[in-house]
């Protein structure tokens, strides 16, 4: 794992946003899958710059998407709204290929099913994370098994306040599942970027660094991984004891 700390916010978006970057121009088509969220608002800020000054070709990417809310399709804190409202309606061209899962149904086993052939026939040449304060990864809560397959997932307490806070929800409005890759899909990846900012995210982090590797952290997983790249701020590696 490639450890990469930073002092502010700005700048671990910055880090993110290069890494994407280089992904992008070293592959002919290359295949990414992302999360949403406050950790990747700076990182789509800084694409929708370069794809349009003509500096990031967009134009020759499949982009997906990780996980997606149990909601009406138009909901303000959906991936869908997210990504069109901070990504596609601002962008003056448009990646090769998108695929969103459809959290809208009343029925996802043909979604599961649907997505799930998607994953295989297209190899990840990078997968997007962000690391939820308990430690989850998309919608993967503690004590998920780590041999999970995309699913539909129900949500700890601690990641509904996060979404409420974040979309500025009553209690009532927010989702309490999600449809998610499984860690397992997230393993699949060639190469994993993951973010983390501030003091809410310090215990996730130095559980994913330092604590044991077992589901009670999904995301220590990632340590058994070949190829990570994590980028954190000042504030969210404030608790580990190797600095």
């Amino acid at each position: 794992m490639k450890l990469i700390r930073t002092k502010t916010y700005t700048e671990m978006s910055q880090e993110a946003l290069e890494v994407v970057k280089q992904v992008i121009t070293e592959n002919d088509n290359p295949v990414i899958n992302t999360t949403t969220g406050a950790s990747f608002d700076g990182m789509f800020e800084g694409l929708v710059k370069g794809i349009n000054a003509g500096e990031i070709p967009i134009e020759k990417v499949f982009l997906m998407n990780l996980d997606e809310y149990v909601a009406k399709r138009d909901d303000s804190f959906t991936v869908y709204t997210y990504m069109h409202q901070k990504f596609y309606d601002l962008i003056t061209k448009m990646p090769k290929r998108v695929e969103l899962l459809d959290g809208s149904l009343a029925d996802f086993t043909d979604e599961i099913a649907r997505y799930k052939k998607i994953l295989a026939e297209n190899e990840r040449d990078l997968q997007i994370l962000g690391l939820g304060v308990n430690g989850h990864l998309g919608a993967n809560e503690p004590g998920t098994p780590f041999d999970a397959r995309l699913f539909l997932a129900d949500s700890d307490e601690s990641t509904i306040k996060s979404t409420i806070m974040y979309n500025n929800l009553k209690e009532d409005e927010a989702p309490s599942q999600m449809l998610t890759l499984g860690l397992a899909d997230m393993m699949d990846a060639k190469q994993i970027l993951v973010t983390a900012s501030g003091e809410r995210k310090a215990e996730a982090v130095k559980g994913l660094l330092e604590g044991p590797i077992d589901e009670s952290c999904p995301a220590s997983i990632l340590r058994n991984h070949p190829n990570v790249v994590f980028i954190i701020d000042e504030a969210a590696g404030s608790l580990l004891t190797n600095h």
